[in-house]
């Protein structure tokens, strides 16, 4: 697959966006995908093995940046060269338009959980202008399930078209000593270790200062507090912290960790603590569990997500609760300690950089939805390998929707849910395919149940036929045992039954014969609401709704010459055939299907 990955920003691969960008383009990278990156000027060479689309210097600014991203950038590009497009940091970077199909990643939306974490002109940009544009990508990926409930609350993003995908685990095989950089920074003592950029308050060091400070004397000349880290927004509020504590010069700031020796520093730390008031994921967190030491963290946010079971939990707004998870964490006994490195081990197995990225390249793959139903974007022939499938299982339900049912789908929750029910919803129409086009998502062929009929017919199938006005089912049967004598048609009944004893007669002849296919022709949605009121008495294969299949094969309605129906025009010739019932569905109805598909936000 050609992936197009936006890799801005890069921090100086210096932060937890650098090492997602840098791992999951590795990822992508050696399962076999064609990369072409867009990075900004100083990041070029972190990538040297890539096809690149460097930005202009000017872009090393954010603010231009930020523009640059969303007016400039999606006409620059030449989309159709590509199969997909990854924003690997949505929450800082968004395009106004979308060329192709495009996941937009959102790590976090710590602004909304911590006060003054950006200044006011960013504040504006990520509450405002960015949810606009990240809802109009065809899909959302969050790096943890508390990122995908803010995306539902804060953005509005509706929860079918977030994906959850989860961080790998990226610390590196290293063995070189971390001794050396220790004592180069006047660590010789046991410590305590948190990993982070040095920002106020966000990652919340002041509250992990103070509840240091608070830690008995013995403990405090045991075992020091090591913060590696470059400065940051507020960065001199920590210092100032760290330089009132009483335990001043048992605090360390050794600046940025290099990733060489990362596993070592994790190993020799007497605990791993992660304060931070809020986390789209919390890497480091993984990384200390995978090196086997025992760790406390934040139950707020992803971090409570991580840790639950497998780290001990603290409020961190509460110096008083991490303190009292630091005394517990460094006098643990040695039974307790091994029973959070192995809850630990077993927790970080559970995150790979390779699941990520597989999971990114299935997601043009998946089910869409429109206005709440689903799409089974396949070919025709997939639909076929779909109902064999259905088939062999003797218990399938498939349906069709063009721009007609998804109009009725606006104004009937259960029709919405019995289509989300089913096990097969196939694109027919030209209206689905343009919906396609307008909210990025593939829709590579028109699986319509009149073009399908032939093809059932061609395999060995025991086909019932019930629907329509009386007469025409049976009509239908004797036309297409006509045209097609190899296939099997074990039955037909109308599908207007007088009284409640005749529907139960029909579904009894039914279940006796065990068709492979029932084909229900009452129109949408009684069909549908049919078949999910009785779907769990019928005895067949699969049940099909086909709409007004049965009235074009029993000649009652003549199809559309095969031009227009390759032109996506066939509806102009229904409404030619009936333009008083029609009206409503094609001359109201289309136009008003558009402004959905282009307004709607699901």
């Amino acid at each position: 697959m050609k992936i197009l990955l936006s890799c801005v920003p890069f921090d100086g691969g210096k932060s937890g966006i650098s090492v997602y960008v840098r791992e999951l383009v590795a990822a992508l990278k050696a399962q076999g995908h064609s990369l072409t990156l867009i990075v900004e000027a100083d990041a070029a060479d972190s990538f040297p093995d890539y096809d690149r689309i460097i930005l202009p210097k000017i872009c090393r600014r954010a603010v231009v940046s930020m523009l640059y991203h969303l007016f400039i950038l999606p006409f620059r590009i030449r989309f159709r060269a590509y199969d997909m497009m990854i924003l690997c940091a949505a929450n800082r970077r968004a395009l106004c338009r979308y060329p192709i199909f495009t996941v937009a990643v959102v790590h976090d939306l710590s602004q909304y959980h911590v006060k003054a974490k950006y200044d006011c002109f960013r504040m504006f940009y990520i509450r405002y202008l960015l949810p606009w544009f990240v809802r109009r990508a065809p899909a959302v990926a969050a790096i943890s399930r508390s990122t995908a409930a803010d995306l539902k609350k804060y953005w509005h993003i509706p929860e079918r078209r977030i994906h959850v995908i989860y961080d790998g685990l990226s610390i590196p095989e290293g063995k070189e000593s971390a001794e050396p950089w220790l004592r180069e920074h006047g660590v010789t003592r046991p410590y305590i270790l948190y990993i982070s950029r040095l920002e106020h308050p966000g990652k919340n060091h002041v509250n992990l200062i103070k509840a240091y400070s608070s830690l008995p004397a013995e403990l405090a000349e045991r075992f020091d507090l090591v913060l590696p880290g470059s400065d940051w927004n507020g960065a001199e509020t920590v210092h100032r912290a760290a330089e009132n504590s009483p335990y001043a010069s048992h605090i360390h700031f050794p600046g940025f960790a290099d990733r060489e020796f990362l596993p070592d520093l994790y190993r020799r730390a007497a605990c791993y603590v992660f304060p931070s008031f809020f986390e789209g994921f919390g890497l480091s967190l993984i990384e200390a569990m995978y090196c086997g030491t025992p760790c406390g963290c934040s139950r707020s946010s992803s971090l409570g997500e991580l840790g639950e079971g497998a780290a001990l939990l603290f409020d961190p707004e509460k110096p008083e609760e991490i303190a009292s998870v630091l005394k517990e964490l460094l006098t643990l006994t040695e039974s307790r300690r091994e029973e959070l490195r192995q809850a630990g081990f077993h927790r970080a197995a559970q995150f790979s950089w390779e699941t990520a990225a597989r999971q990114f390249a299935e997601l043009p793959s998946r089910r869409p939805f429109i206005f709440g139903v689903p799409c089974d974007n396949v070919t025709m022939a997939q639909a076929l390998d779909r109902l064999d499938e259905l088939i062999r299982r003797r218990s399938g339900f498939a349906a069709f929707i063009n721009a007609h049912c998804l109009n009725i789908a606006c104004k009937d929750p259960a029709y919405v849910d019995i289509l989300n029910r089913a096990d097969a919803v196939w694109p027919d129409g030209s209206g689905i395919r343009m919906a396609g086009r307008i909210r990025r998502f593939p829709v590579p062929e028109n699986v319509n149940g009149t073009d399908m009929f032939p093809l059932i017919c061609a395999k060995p199938y025991r086909i019932f036929m019930l629907g329509a006005a009386p007469g025409v089912a049976e009509k239908a049967m004797a036309n297409a045992q006509a045209e097609f004598p190899g296939a099997q048609f074990v039955g037909a009944a109308p599908g207007f039954f007088a009284d409640e004893a005749e529907e139960r007669a029909v579904i009894k002849r039914i279940n006796v014969l065990d068709p492979d296919v029932l084909l229900v022709a009452m129109g949408v949605p009684r069909q549908e609401k049919w078949i999910d009121e009785h779907r769990s008495e019928l005895v067949c294969g699969v049940v099909m709704a086909v709409g007004g299949l049965l009235d074009f094969v029993s000649g009652r309605i003549p199809r559309a010459p095969l031009w227009m129906r390759k032109l996506g025009i066939e509806w102009c010739y229904r409404l030619y055939q009936e333009p008083v019932r029609l009206f409503r569905r094609y001359v109201l109805g289309n136009p008003l299907f558009l402004l959905r598909v282009i307004f709607r936000k699901d």
